[in-house]
Order: C-alpha cells, then structure tokens, then sequence
C-alpha cells in the first residue's frame, strides 16, 4: 500500500506516541508523513486510530476508506474499519467490515478477534456465534489477554458469570495491568453486589490507563452502587424514626438511633472508599454532572433523605415531626411518578419491540 517514500522513523514515532495514548500528538505525527507521502497506509490506519481514540469517529472512518481505496485487499485495514464502525455504533457495517478481514486474514488471531467485536456490536447480538469466533481467537493466539478477556465478555453475556470471571482472570494473568480485563472483572463484582472487590479492581485499572472511559464509567457506577446502598439504609432509617416519633419516644433515643446509623454508614462507606483510586471525592464531586436522569434522581432523593434523617433524629420533636411528615408526602409523590415512569417504559418498550 506504501508508495515507499513515507519517513519510516516518524511512522515510528507517531506509533510510539500512539503506544503511549498521546493522541493528539500521534495524529499530528501521522498527518506530517501524510503531507510528504499521501499514500501511506500505514499513516492512513495510524492516523484512524489516533482520530477514533478521540472520539472523532465520522473522520476516522473517512480515513479509513481513503486507505482501503488504496488497498481493499489489505487485512489490517478491514480490521481498524471494525474498531471504528463498532464505536460508531453501525454494528451491521463493522460486520460486513469484520468479514472482509476474516476472508483476506482467515488464520490472523485478530481477523477472528475482530469477527466477534463485531458480533457483539449488533443492535441484536450473536452472542453465541461471538463466542465461538472468539474462541478461535484464543486458539489462535493463546497467550494474547485481548482474546481471552473478549471470551469472558461473551461468556457474561451468556449468563456464565462463573467462566466469565475466569476468562477475565486469565487475561490478567497474562498481562496484570491489562485495564479492561480489570474494568470487565470489576464489572462483573458489581454485578454481585460485591463492591469493595469492584473498587479494588477499579483502582488498579485506572492506574493502568486513567484515560480508558470505561473505567471512569464503572467508577461512577460504583460511587452510585454505593450510593443506592445509602439511601436503602436511609429509608429503613427514617422509617425507625418515624416510628419513634409516633409512639412519642424521648429525644434522646431518637438520638441514639441516629447516632448509631451514622456510625453504620460511616463503616459501610470506608470499606467501598478506601479501596477506590485516589482522588475520588474530587472526582465524586462531578458525578451529578456526569450521571444520567435515574443516576441524578437517585443523588437528589439520598441529599433529601439525608437532610430528613438527620433532622429526625436530633431535632426537637415539632421540627423532626414534621421533616417525617414531608419526607412521607414527597415519597408518596416519587413512588406514583416511579409507577408512571415504569409503565410509560414498558410501552415504550413494547412498541419497539413490534
């Protein structure tokens, strides 16, 4: 695909910064090789890459194209057309993209690696046939963690969380700072409610590349995991309270009940934080701003119960009356809106799958 006058030592370095994640910088390197040699596939492909790696998916695929009108006999380029389809979203099209590459590239570990990225990548996935693809992929390249950590997403999917776990292990036994196996692991921890094994992972993973937003997005999963748990105990905690204020319990155990809750969550929060990378309260400042509607309207309805907790157990009993009495009225409003909002869902849901 190379006419042959591309500088091969700032290929080189642009792929180095590439290897490093410095992508901006590696786009500028491939486009200086791109103005003195524009027929450069292997410039093409890296400045794909580094172009998708910033979410800049409409112009990596553009490139893309432009390397495969040079060569549409070249594996390699099928194979970073699937990456960028698949972020894009077009699972048919990374389909199609992935077959082209098993067809050039039929005994290429990543021809079949790609095959079952693109499998799981439809609005319907295969997973089944992903799994056998990406079976063949640790076949074909056994000590590679990419394939086996792939293996144990479609095991997940499947519902075999048992051998999705030891997937995920195996990848990082062949590589301990693999970050998605660590992120996928993770994942699969929170889906156990284990969440102070999650954050551990989390940790090591955002060590590895704090860039990679699937780490961000389980972190925030487990900050707002965390938090469901809170506002659970919240509620049986308002629930005790309000029962002291109806049988006219002294203030003093109300107090004690209080006092004690705080004490209980102040344990069942240092066991998940601890674990969780450093910097995590800057970063748990921004989680209102990051989180989508259900995650605000979970942090919204814990700062309420909160406010009404507190007040309920350590005010005098007009005020902590009374907080019971609002915290009842709102939570009888948020439980019709939550029905109405579930059944307007199901519809929707029902309509679409006509």
């Amino acid at each position: 695909m190379d006419s042959g006058g591309a500088d091969w030592r700032a290929l080189a370095h642009a792929e180095q910064l590439l290897d490093l994640r410095r992508d901006v910088e590696a786009e500028q390197r491939f486009r200086d090789v791109l103005t003195g040699d524009p027929g450069s596939g292997r410039a093409l492909l890296g400045l794909a890459r580094a172009l998708n790696r910033q979410d800049r998916h409409a112009e990596a695929e553009q490139v893309v194209r432009s390397a495969l009108a040079l060569d549409p006999e070249d594996a390699g380029a099928h194979h970073v057309l699937v990456d960028v389809l698949c972020d894009r979203k077009d699972g048919t099209g990374a389909v199609t993209a992935a077959e082209s590459g098993l067809r050039l590239a039929p005994h290429d570990f990543t021809s079949h690696y790609q095959y079952a990225r693109a499998l799981l990548s439809l609005r319907r996935p295969r997973t089944r046939d992903a799994y056998e693809a990406a079976r063949r992929a640790v076949e074909a390249a056994p000590h590679s963690p990419d394939a086996h950590n792939l293996v144990g997403l479609c095991l997940d999917a499947l519902g075999n969380h048992e051998g999705a776990q030891a997937a995920f292990r195996n990848a990082m036994a062949l590589d301990p700072q693999h970050t998605l196996a660590q992120n996928n692991l993770a994942a699969s921890e929170m889906d156990r409610g284990r969440l102070g094994r999650a954050a551990g992972l989390l940790r090591g993973a955002v060590g590895s590349d704090p860039q990679q937003k699937q780490v961000r997005d389980n972190l925030d999963t487990v900050l707002l995991l965390l938090g469901r748990r809170v506002m659970w105990s919240l509620f049986a905690a308002a629930v005790v309270l309000g029962i002291l204020l109806v049988t006219g319990a002294p203030w003093w155990s109300r107090a004690l009940a209080g006092a004690a809750y705080v004490a209980v969550v102040v344990v069942l929060v240092r066991g998940v934080v601890r674990d969780l990378p450093r910097g995590v309260g800057s970063w748990g400042r921004g989680l209102f701003r990051r989180a989508q509607w259900q995650g605000k309207y979970l942090l919204a309805l814990l700062a309420l119960l909160s406010v009404a907790v507190v007040v309920m157990a350590f005010a005098p009993y007009a005020v902590a009356a009374g907080a019971g009495i609002v915290l009842a009225g709102v939570l009888r409003t948020v439980g019709v809106i939550c029905v109405v909002g579930w059944l307007v869902m199901a519809l929707v849901n029902l309509v679409r799958g006509r």
